[in-house]
This record gives C-alpha cells, structure tokens and sequence, in this order.
C-alpha cells in the first residue's frame, strides 16, 4: 500500500526514503542478493521524493547531495574491500564490484530520478545517471584502473595464446569502461542486465579512456606480439604456410577488434599488422622457393586466394601481387610469341592467345574475386600482345576461319562465346584500322562465295563490333548484310517469274550487291564472250532486277561465277563445280579438239592470265589429283610437265580417259602464292588502303573538332593533342594529323585565323 503522507520537508523524506527503500537495498547488496523487480517498498520511496522535489530549491539539492553521497558511499566501501583482493583476482573482484555498483545506481537513479526535472528547468545538462557515472569513475575506476589496463592486457596474451575462457572477462572491462565514455548515459534493465547506454542516438563521446588504455597499454603490446610472430613465422614457415598463419592469427585478432576494441582503433591496428606481418616481410615472401613467383608458375589457386585474402584485408596495396602476375603474364605471352610456327598461324596462334586469357580470367575471378586491379592488368598485358598490326591481321584472319569453318556443329551459344573473346581482343589491339580493312576484306569473299556457315554469326560480330567501335566503323560489313538479305527477297521473287528462276532450264542463283560495299577484285569483273543461251540467261535475270528496282544498273562480276557442269562423254557422269573460264574452254575444246591457251584467251574474250590461273584447276585440282599428276587431269597438255608452268603457246584438249574416285569434283583453281614482287605490290595497295581509312577518320574528327569552336580559338598545337586524344582506332601521328589539317584548308572546310596564323577558323 502507498502511504499517503505528504513528505515536504529533506529530512521527513530522507528517513522514509531509508526506511522503504535505502537500508533494504544496501542489505541486499552487502549479503549478494540481488533486490526483486518491483520491490513493495519502492513506490512509497519514490513518492517522498516526489513530494519533497515539490517544494522548492533547497529541498531538491538536499535530495541531489543525499543521491551523491549515498552512492559515493558505498564506492569507497567496495572499493576498500576491492583493494584487499589477491592481485590474481583483481578483474572478478573489479566487475563482481562493479556489478554491484552498477545496481545501486540503478535503483537510486529509479528513486530520484524525478529530480531530473530539476536540473532540465536548471539547465543543468549533468543527469542523476551521469553524475552517478562520475562518481565511480573519480572514486573507484581512477584509484585502481592502472592495475586493471594491465591485468586485461594479461588476458589478452593468454588470449592470443589460444585460452579463449578469458574473452569474456575481457568484454565485460572494455564494456566497462566504454560506460564510462559515453557523453550523455542512462541506466536501464533489461532481461535481468542492467547496463548503461547513450541517453541520444549520439555514441561514445572522445572515449578518452579507452584510448588512455589503447596507447598506453593494448597497441604496445600488439606491436610487439606482431613483430615476434612475424620474425618467427617467416624463418620457420613455407610461404604458402607463412599466409595461413597470419590469415588465422589476423581472423583472431578480428574478433578482438569486434569484441571490444572500439572502431575508432581499427584502422591503427590493421597498420601494426600490415607492417610487422606483411610489410616488413614481403621481400622475403615474395622470393621464397615457395614464393608468390612460384605460386603462380605452379597454378597453386588456393594458395593465391589466400594470399590476396591476406593482401584485401591488411594491405594498402596490392602492388606486389599484381606485379609478380604481370610479370606471369608477360613470361606465358612471350611463350606463345617466341614459337614462330605458332605465330604466324592465326587459325592456332589466336585459340591460344584467347586460351591464355580465359585462363588469365579463370584466375582472377578465383584468386582474387574479380579484383578490378588484376583485370587492369590482363588488359594491359593483352594490350602489348596486340600491339603490332600483323596481329590485327590475325585477329581478322581468324574470324574468317570461324566463320568459314570452326562455327560448323557449333550451337549459337558456343558462337557466341568465342565471338566474346574475339571481340575482347579487338578490344586490345592497337592499329583496329587495319583489321578493320582486313576484316571486311575477308567479309566481303565469303560472303560473296558463299563460304559463310552462318549468317546469324556474322550479324553478331558486327553488332558486336559497333558496340565497341561505333557505327561507322561497321558500316560496310552492315551494307553487306543489308544486300544479302535484300537479295533473299529478290531471289525467292526471280523462281515465283515465268521461268521460275530457271531460263533455258539453266538453274541461276545470283547475287547482288552495292558496288561500294563490297571488296571485289577487278579480276571479277572482266568481261567474257559469252554463248548465246548463256547470254540470254543473263539478260533474263536482268529484265526482271530492273523492274523491280529501276533507277539501278547493274555491274556483271562473272569472275565470281561457278557452274555445276555434268560430263557426257566421260567414261562416268562425273559432275564438276567449275569457274565460267573452264566451262568457257570445256565448251571450245568439244568444238575443235585442240587449242592453245592464247586462242582460248581470245574466243573467251579475256587475258590469257586468268584462262592460264583456271586451266591449272582443270588439271591439278586436289578434289581428284591429289599427287599432281600432268595426266590425271580432265584435260591434257603439252606444257612443260617439269615445272608445270603453261605458256599461251601451249596447247590443251579433253582427257576422255579421265578417272576420279568421286563422281562429284571440284576444278576450282587453288590460290597461287604470291611472288615476292606480287606480294611487295599487295602490301603497298594495302598500306594505301589503311591510310584512306586514317585520313578518312582523321578528317572527320578534325572537322568535328573545329565545328564545335566556332568563335573560339584554337590553336595548331591544341588541335593535334586533341584530334590525338579523340582517336582510339589507330594511333594518330602528328605528321598524318597536320597533312589532313591542309586537306581541310584546301576543301575550304576551316582556314587560318588572319590575325595569328598558328590558329585555325571552321568556314561555317
């Protein structure tokens, strides 16, 4: 029951509040007993001080002093019994005190706690619970203290060692004393635990203590412990075994951070480690037998992830690691260079190169988690691998491998995989101009021929290409998509016409395509004399074309042109794919037996070159002379049969006794190596090629450049770095940039400044 007494005056109020409350509670605590929950006495406690509190200033400072000194009280009593303890017990005795301290203030702080009222309308901005926490602090934590950071430190090298029964001891000091830190505290109950926390979502204040401790006591000692450890484990321990270590010890030592060091030391910690654990140590690491060089050359993955594991944690770079794997690198690239049969193949040398990258990236993603620094560094290093055109020939060489042969059978995911790593080390070439021209070179022949396994692929490279390179620079690969998929429309129409597709019951299957777009050798477009029903084939086809696209004219490349021709008077209906030269030439030697090849040049209407290149197909094609026999071909001749090399002179006729173990053949010629002179002139037409592209490129972007200045100036040195910076296609020379530059003055597209001539003006 509340006693309804109206206490007004200090000393009315003090005595129930001792005869309720005080003497119980200081029992309870002499004796070890911890008081209930809600004890009976408290509330008629608490009303006392309420009605006292009521009564005007002095009362309330009465009540204040009694709070301070009942508490300060007690502090001087435990701590008398606190310094009669063994020193090897001094932390139980230190928190077993302090416990009970810390319950005295609560239930006091729940008695007075009305006063608090009193210093808010005071501006008074210390709380009953702060002062509280003073008092402890001056008369018991600062007297013994000294002996407390050194006792903890104790524990904590027995926690080093292993003795993990000591953390706990540990936490409940280090929470002690990051009471003692906080700026503006409270003391609440919760779950049988009464503990201090901060009064605002504001934490710890200065934690001036805790860093007393750090300083003083906690970083010394773990300088010392990493340097011990660190001289000892190096000695003794395989590289390999020298990172497990310090990755177990540093995970410990983790926990110690998160279980009662404060956050603001962390940082100081990790550089103790770094220095005594890595730093100071990793010259040796690097060069052990066991080192992170042989880490790598032996593939050893987990014993990489390891040490990066080490490295991510306490290391404020990863220099070391990305540099042995540079070096790595560089040694398995020049692996690859130095084996010259592998080099100069690009249908082997780019599978390996793309197999040394996906291993390079199998690697990072294993080791080193994605590790943006060890991309950095494959980049790098493919960079330097690519940096010589005839790679960016390769590359482009290699492509139209795939697309002639290595996409057969393959699904369009493994397509899609291999056209990744093609695409990444277009990424890494230097000069991409000169795949660029090469690519759509090669493009544009298999295209034309036929000789493509999939025309989706070759829709993906390109969009694949304009991601990465721009629309620009893909626009005659696009224009030829673009003609093959317009002339699929045009062809299913030709076989819906009145021949359906077939005048003269002659099959045509013929290709269209833009004239700019494609890369077709003049060869292919000489002219031939043509028989009749061959004449009106064609005439056929070109009436239809023009009706449907009337303001087009139409170019004939018949050099491209193949037949499927059957023989009749073989011992076997054999069937050939043949050029129009050879069938040109079948058909004369059925009419006269015997010609020379100057003759047939001239009823074919054409050089005798290209007859001489196709009558070659008719003779040694492997299809069906596999020993390059001069008689086992469908004609014979008398040309000189040592060096096998024809003159116009030379005569040729059919070979009626001509045997193939195939019915079905080829005569299509093989390529002719080139002469050193041929080769010469190819190179010179190709360089030629190249450099319209550059200047090309060069004066777009000049012209780019000078239009977004208008009215600005800019000066001839400005213009070259910039126009420099902007190109990523190949790498612009000051020379070829400052020739564009007159190109444009002679286009009248910009023009020296009147007024300083080292500066340029666009001409709007």
């Amino acid at each position: 029951m509340i006693n309804k007494t109206s206490f007004k005056d200090f000393k009315a109020a003090k005595e129930e509040i001792e005869k309720e409350m005080i003497n119980n509670l200081l029992e309870y605590l002499r004796n070890g007993i911890l008081p209930n929950n809600n004890p009976n006495s408290y509330m008629n406690a608490y009303v006392a001080v309420n009605d006292c509190a009521n009564e005007g200033d002095n009362p309330r400072r009465q009540l204040l002093e009694y709070h301070n000194k009942t508490i300060e009280l007690y502090i001087q009593d435990c701590y008398n019994k606190l310094i009669e303890e063994n020193t090897h017990n001094l932390i139980n005795a230190f928190i077993y005190y302090t416990d009970h301290i810390t319950l005295l203030i609560y239930w006091m702080n729940i008695i007075f706690g009305y006063l608090d009222r009193f210093f808010t309308l005071t501006k008074i901005k210390v709380t009953l619970a702060k002062s509280a926490l003073n008092i402890y602090e001056q008369n018991f934590f600062e007297k013994i203290k000294i002996d407390v950071f050194i006792e903890v430190d104790k524990l904590i090298k027995e926690d080093r060692k292993g003795n993990r029964e000591f953390r706990q001891k540990i936490k409940a000091v280090m929470e002690i004393i990051r009471c003692l830190d906080l700026e503006t505290p409270k003391i609440l109950k919760e779950n049988n635990k009464i503990s201090w926390i901060a009064l605002t979502n504001k934490e710890e204040a200065e934690t001036k203590i805790q860093s007393l401790w750090f300083d003083d006591f906690f970083e010394k000692e773990t300088k010392k412990f990493a340097e011990d450890k660190g001289n000892k484990d190096i000695n003794s321990l395989s590289a390999p075994e020298y990172v497990l270590s310090q990755l177990k010890y540093l995970d410990e030592e983790d926990g110690r951070k998160k279980g009662f060091i404060h956050k603001k030391f962390h940082g100081r910690i990790n550089e103790i480690n770094y220095k005594y654990l890595i730093g100071d140590h990793m010259k040796q690491l690097s060069e052990k037998d066991t080192g992170i060089k042989n880490m790598f050359e032996t593939k050893s993955y987990p014993q990489l992830a390891n040490l990066y594991k080490l490295f991510k944690l306490y290391t404020p770079s990863l220099d070391y690691i990305t540099n042995e794997f540079k070096t790595y690198i560089k040694k398995r690239g020049n692996t690859l260079y130095t084996n010259k049969d592998l080099s100069k193949d690009p249908i082997k040398f780019i599978p390996e190169l793309i197999k040394l990258k996906n291993e390079m990236n199998e690697l990072v993603s294993k080791c080193f988690e994605n590790n943006i620094n060890f991309n950095n560094v494959i980049d790098e290093a493919f960079r330097l691998f690519m940096e010589k055109d005839i790679y960016s020939k390769q590359l482009a060489n290699y492509i139209d491998h795939c697309m002639r042969k290595n996409f057969s059978g393959k699904s369009n995911e493994e397509i899609e995989v291999i056209l990744n790593d093609v695409v990444y080390l277009f990424k890494c070439l230097k000069s991409k101009i000169v795949f660029q021209a090469e690519a759509d070179k090669k493009m544009s022949d298999r295209l034309i021929n036929d000789r493509s396994i999939s025309k989706t692929a070759e829709s993906i490279l390109v969009k694949k290409l304009m991601q990465e390179a721009g629309v620009s620079f893909v626009s005659k690969m696009q224009e030829m998509i673009k003609d093959l998929e317009k002339n699929k429309v045009d062809s299913e129409n030709y076989k819906l016409s009145g021949n359906k597709g077939a005048p003269n019951g002659i099959k045509l299957d013929i290709t269209v395509v833009s004239q700019s777009a494609w890369d077709i050798h003049k060869k292919v477009t000489e002219k031939f004399i043509m028989p009749d029903f061959l004449s009106s084939c064609l005439n056929d086809f070109e009436q239809f074309y023009l009706k449907r696209h009337q303001t087009q004219k139409l170019i004939w490349c018949l050099g491209l042109s193949k037949l499927d021709i059957k023989y009749l008077y073989l011992k076997q209906n054999y069937v050939s794919t043949s050029t129009l030269p050879q069938f040109l030439a079948l058909l004369l030697l059925e009419k006269k037996e015997r010609l020379t090849l100057g003759k047939i040049a001239e009823l074919c209407g054409c050089p005798a070159a290209t007859i001489i290149t196709d009558i070659n197909g008719l003779i040694f094609n492997t299809s069906f002379n596999h020993n390059s026999s001069p008689d086992k071909g469908i004609i014979k001749s008398n040309f000189n049969t040592k060096t096998k090399e024809f003159k116009e002179t030379d005569e040729i006729w059919i070979n009626k006794n001509f045997v193939a173990p195939k019915l079905k053949i080829s005569t299509i010629p093989l390529p002719k190596k080139k002469t050193a002179s041929e080769e010469k002139a190819a190179q010179k037409e190709e360089a030629q090629i190249i450099k319209r592209y550059q200047d090309n490129i060069l004066q777009a972007t000049l012209t780019r450049i000078m239009k977004s200045r208008i009215g600005q100036e800019t000066t001839h040195t400005w213009l070259i770095s910039t126009a420099t910076s902007q190109i990523d296609l190949f790498e612009a020379q000051p020379a070829q940039i400052k020739e564009n530059i007159e190109r444009l003055i002679e286009k009248n597209v910009i023009k020296r400044n009147e007024r300083n001539r080292n500066c340029y003006d666009y001409i709007a």
